[in-house]
């Protein structure tokens, strides 16, 4: 129960933090944003878009 609610604290304070970032430096937040999507995007290819490469 205890991890439960450190854990919806961090959820809490990472929202709050992120807010505060975005008010006082978007372009911050704007480039790890882009870094995550980058990210995300690089390890969840699907195996089309490798077939897809593959035939170009």
């Amino acid at each position: 129960m205890e991890l439960v609610g450190l854990a919806l604290l961090g959820v809490v304070l990472g929202a709050a933090g992120t807010e505060f970032l975005r008010a006082k430096k978007p372009e911050l937040v704007e480039k790890v944003e882009n870094a995550a999507r980058r990210l995300v995007d690089s390890l969840c290819s699907s195996k089309s878009d490798d077939e897809k490469a593959k035939e170009e």
